[in-house]
């Protein structure tokens, strides 16, 4: 993803960039979190800086600082992006958009689980674009012109692709309570040897051996294992008693949590989040109606994210 432009003094993507790194006080944590290098966002910024003639950041301390010119600039830049997203979110309520067709591409579970109700909520909006929902469990089946627009993990090595970041997926390591009554309740990594695993195991995305936790790596065994090559049939597996999955996205598994079907486990050690992509071709991207349904789609997610992120936070204290 390109985040340069010629004019970058207007370009407003770059000044909300300049407020995350603000906010956050590192370049590292914003590039980790929208999918970009650290070595992208501060040339970027760095390239504001030189077009504007004004230092931006004082980056010669443990935490990246505004300067205090941008201070000033954050009060009155910022009010101008809240007007932009709100003015977005009126053009979409307000079924703005384009007609004719759109060919979707997805997973099999994500497709099942978060796509099909999406699709009849947009649909509402936009009667009159269609779509034409594609599943495949192998995403890089979607990038040889079968689709439009896909998702997947990413970024990828595709220059046929216009990527947009949309959210990091976290992934929660779990189990029924059936299974913990009767197998005991693992705490660290080490413990799992004395468990039953399910894997997912197909092409999504590939296997991952190790947990984190705070910067600590460590890797991990099972004393058996179930595999599968769906999502939604592991997560069947573990909801039948079946034994531990390590890796269930946050959106497969909030529901049970909730509901208190499944228990997250581990004391906060998991598997490396992932960055969840959507993409088009670059022919698909010049249509109103792509670009409508990408900014709708991108705006939804997050707003689902944040809220199911909340209900755990209140909840069990969860911080995610």
């Amino acid at each position: 993803m390109k985040i340069e432009d010629n004019q970058k003094s207007l370009n407003l993507y770059l000044w909300s960039l300049l407020f995350k790194v603000i906010d956050e006080g590192s370049f590292s944590r914003v590039a980790t979190k929208r999918g970009l290098s650290r070595t992208q966002i501060s040339r970027a910024l760095s390239a504001l800086e030189d077009e504007i003639g004004h230092d931006l950041l004082i980056r010669s301390v443990p935490n990246v600082k505004p300067t205090l010119y941008a201070i000033e600039a954050r009060k009155r830049i910022e009010p101008l992006l809240k007007t932009m997203n709100a003015q977005l979110a009126s053009l979409n309520e307000a079924g703005i958009g384009d007609y004719g067709n759109i060919r979707f591409g997805a997973m099999p579970g994500f497709m099942q689980s978060q796509i099909v109700p999406m699709l009849v909520d947009f649909q509402r909006s936009y009667p009159k674009i269609t779509f034409d929902a594609i599943v495949d469990d192998d995403p890089h089946a979607f990038m040889k012109g079968q689709a439009d627009i896909m998702v997947f993990y990413g970024p990828v090595q595709n220059p046929l692709l216009v990527q947009y970041w949309v959210e990091q997926v976290e992934f929660f390591p779990c189990a029924s309570p059936r299974y913990l009554k009767n197998m005991g309740v693992p705490k660290t990594p080490e413990d799992l040897k004395n468990h039953s695993a399910i894997v997912y195991s197909g092409k999504v995305r590939s296997h991952c051996d190790i947990l984190e936790l705070n910067g600590l790596r460590k890797t991990y065994e099972f004393n058996s294992e179930i595999r599968f090559n769906n999502i939604l049939s592991a997560k069947s597996a573990v909801l039948a008693g079946g034994g531990i999955i390590l890796d269930l996205p946050l959106h497969h598994c909030f529901g049970e949590i909730m509901r208190g079907e499944l228990v997250p486990l581990l004391d906060g050690w998991r598997i490396t989040p992932l960055n969840h992509y959507i993409g088009c071709t670059q022919e698909a991207a010049k249509h109103k109606r792509i670009q409508v349904f990408i900014d709708w789609y991108i705006h939804r997610i997050r707003e689902q994210e944040a809220e199911m992120k909340r209900a755990l936070q209140t909840k069990f204290g969860m911080m995610i």
